[in-house]
């Protein structure tokens, strides 16, 4: 039979224009969202996660019938990427947003403790002890809306301070549903990252895909609805890549520092983007800048309680603190532990000096690199500490697969400025968008 019978479709394909293979391609995205809704809705474990797939299943049907209705017609290039930005917007609506909102005003009408991950209810429960004049590292969440989740979450804060600014608003307002930490996740998430994608040197193609991976397919729309902490660390950190990219140094150091005080996951991006700056000035500004905002926003909470701020933040998140972390991905990381359970401490320092030398060599052979390359290498890192991390989850490729993205979109920037040091017509130069 060979692959004969699918030559027709092979040609198709070829037919079509770069406008159309887009299209497709957002097709095929749309489509296997579709299917992982579909699996979450029958299959995941949290009840959350299940009401979502229900709910997001239909607009991603809907997108991909789009999608692949447009790759089939020929239109002008510039109005085939706003049609392309118009549908991701209304995929973000359908699969993000219209699930926040049910869930948030479910959460308001009864239990606090429902309709929410535990991450949520942690950054609003912390905002509230802080509020109270409590150590948000030091308090115990064992009552209240935490109190039929696992032990460890109840008694752990395991984010960076700034993440207790999306709390706030329950602190002050109660429990409404516009107060949900979710609802300012996004706003938060929206007006970083969308004046990012304006500024960013790339095509509009690339701006799309920016958007399609932060926001509306699953690696944004899902996190969004039902927990949603990383989706505001990633959007400081597109800002921070555009900033540094664009030369701007103390504003992406600015941003910069605010990712680092937000969640750890930041500490291990940040050297690549500093590396990406051309000039030594630019990568002291940007480090002293990161430096004192990141430091300045977490000594305070550090020095109130050192014990209980490490505690949380540094061996609770490894695997390595009082009560086991719910973080339940397998990794080599937490093989090696189940295997030898007596030499937990042991295992845990080899495994992070392990990533910690392989990141090293990264960076090392990766000075002076652009911010593509810079975002290629800091997502192989973040691969690899997710493969060999004591405690993970899958919730942590959002990362690599953001950074991904927005290497293509950087490396779309490269290929437009290509033609000018070639000497190629001055209207070859002008950008598609």
């Amino acid at each position: 039979m060979g692959f004969g019978r699918f030559s027709p479709t092979f040609r198709v394909v070829r037919t079509l224009s770069p406008s159309g293979k887009r299209w497709l391609l957002d097709a095929s995205l749309y489509g296997l969202s579709a299917s992982f809704a579909a699996i979450a809705a029958g299959a995941a474990g949290i009840p959350l996660q299940r009401t979502w797939g229900h709910t997001a299943l239909w607009g991603y049907l809907g997108a991909t019938a789009v999608a692949v209705a447009a790759s089939l017609r020929h239109r002008r290039e510039g109005h085939d990427e706003r049609f392309r930005a118009l549908l991701a917007v209304a995929v973000f609506a359908a699969t993000a947003v219209v699930p926040l909102v049910i869930a948030a005003h479910l959460r308001a009408e009864g239990d606090p403790g429902d309709q929410a991950q535990s991450e949520v209810i942690i950054v609003e429960e912390g905002a509230d002890a802080m509020f109270d004049g409590r150590d948000p590292y030091a308090e115990e969440y064992v009552d209240g809306p935490l109190s039929d989740r696992p032990l460890a979450t109840q008694v752990h804060f395991p984010y960076m301070p700034f993440m207790l600014v999306f709390g706030i608003p329950r602190a002050v307002a109660g429990h409404v549903p516009w107060a949900d930490a979710r609802v300012w996740f996004t706003i938060f998430s929206l007006s970083v990252a969308l004046p990012s994608l304006l500024r960013m040197h790339t095509r509009a193609q690339g701006r799309v895909r920016t958007f399609q991976v932060l926001f509306a397919l699953p690696t944004g729309a899902l996190l969004l609805a039902t927990g949603g902490v990383d989706i505001p660390v990633l959007a400081l950190l597109l800002a921070t890549a555009v900033l540094a990219e664009r030369g701007e140094a103390r504003g992406a150091g600015l941003l910069g520092g605010l990712a680092l005080a937000t969640k750890q996951t930041s500490l291990l991006i940040l050297p690549f983007l500093v590396l990406a700056i051309s000039d030594r000035l630019g990568r002291r500004r940007f480090l002293a800048t990161t430096g004192l905002v990141g430091l300045g926003l977490t000594f305070p909470f550090a020095l109130w309680d050192v014990r209980a701020f490490i505690e949380d933040t540094v061996l609770f998140p490894l695997g390595a603190g009082h009560g086991a972390s719910p973080a339940h991905t397998p990794t080599v990381g937490s093989w090696l532990l189940d295997l030898f359970p007596s030499q937990r401490g042991v295992i845990t320092a080899l495994l992070v000096l392990l990533i910690l030398c392989v990141v090293a060599l990264l960076l090392l052979s990766g000075r002076g690199s652009s911010m593509a390359q810079a975002c290629t290498r800091a997502g192989g890192a973040f691969l690899l500490a997710c493969a060999f991390a004591p405690a993970a989850r899958i919730g942590y490729l959002v990362y690599p697969a953001n950074l991904i993205a927005w290497a293509f979109a950087f490396r779309q920037a490269q290929a437009t400025a290509a033609p000018e040091t070639t000497g190629a017509p001055a209207s070859s130069l002008v950008p598609d968008t």
